[in-house]
């Protein structure tokens, strides 16, 4: 068995997820945007790191490179029984979780498309955690409650990137984004859905999907700031929001045909600026003919039967 299986957006569960994060700023004088584009991905892991997130030791998924990331979850806890101080505890529930994404084209060499996986190896410090299941799970991290109740194998679920689907980024000129004046954008872009039930319901407590925009503003802004770019305030459109100034759309549908209708969906489309966000064809139905199912590969399918 290969080390990774890819998690294709069609093969997810639940609403569909869009979001653009976007960052404008003055041309520098002495830098192309090529070379910028170039230092963007060679120097990923450096300005994706913050306090939501950290990129890990990585390992190739054939001959192309992964990025093994882990998200941080803080929740704060308080202990402490009848007649002793209370004890604060902040605790990282996202632990013993870690998601892996390949890398799939470069984007016009201005950026590149990343997958999302499934890790197939072991790795123990993951994955003896997440056996122990149950109440001891629960205590080690909320999030194992979720994955581990009702399923089979919950280290099985675990390995899973908690995303099914893919994102890209690209820096260009703001023209390609419709952006006016002289001046170039750095924007990640993707389509995703939870890549398993349990995903599902661990974000309707705890909120995985709302603690997104923090990992992303926090990127654009490291760049900015790391390079010394001069950023250009840009007007929100209609369903837009700023956060520490970076502008960013996020919005979920109930199907694909509502996200093919969104306009900002749409325009990204029109635009070309990111050619691979979605597999080249979807998956073939079942001989039965029903359009809610389909054929997906027998690890996929696995999974998701559990």
């Amino acid at each position: 068995m290969a080390d990774f299986t890819e998690l294709p957006v069609y093969g997810g569960v639940g609403d569909w997820h869009f979001n653009r994060y976007r960052v404008v700023f003055k041309r520098p004088p002495a830098l192309s945007k090529q070379l910028l584009a170039k230092d963007f991905v060679n120097n990923f892991p450096k300005y994706v790191t913050s306090k939501y997130a950290e990129v890990r030791k990585n390992r190739d998924f054939g001959s192309r490179p992964t990025i093994h990331f882990h998200g941080f979850k803080m929740m704060r806890f308080v202990f402490g029984g009848e007649g002793s101080p209370p004890e604060v505890v902040d605790q990282d529930v996202g632990s013993p979780h870690s998601d892996w994404v390949v890398k799939i084209d470069d984007n016009d060499q201005l950026g590149f498309t990343a997958q999302t996986l499934k890790r197939e190896f072991r790795d123990l410090s993951e994955d003896g955690l997440t056996k122990v299941g149950g109440i001891m799970g629960a205590l080690i991290s909320p999030v194992l409650s979720y994955v581990t109740a009702g399923w089979d194998d919950p280290m099985e679920v675990n390995r899973m990137h908690f995303l099914a689907g893919r994102r890209s980024w690209r820096l260009d000129d703001g023209k390609n984004f419709e952006v006016d004046g002289d001046v170039l954008v750095v924007e990640t872009c993707a389509v995703e859905r939870f890549s398993h039930q349990s995903y599902v319901r661990a974000d309707s407590v705890l909120g995985l999907q709302a603690s997104i925009p923090d990992v992303w503003v926090a990127m654009l802004t490291n760049f900015v700031r790391m390079k010394a770019l001069v950023l250009v305030p840009q007007r929100l459109r209609p369903g837009w929001k700023n956060k520490e100034g970076i502008n960013y759309y996020a919005k979920s549908f109930a199907s694909f045909d509502a996200l093919a209708s969104d306009v900002e969906y749409a325009q990204q489309k029109r635009l070309g600026l990111f050619k691979t966000l979605l597999p080249a064809s979807a998956p073939t139905p079942w001989r039965g003919g029903s359009a809610s199912r389909w054929a997906w590969p027998a690890e996929l399918s696995r999974s998701r039967s559990r």
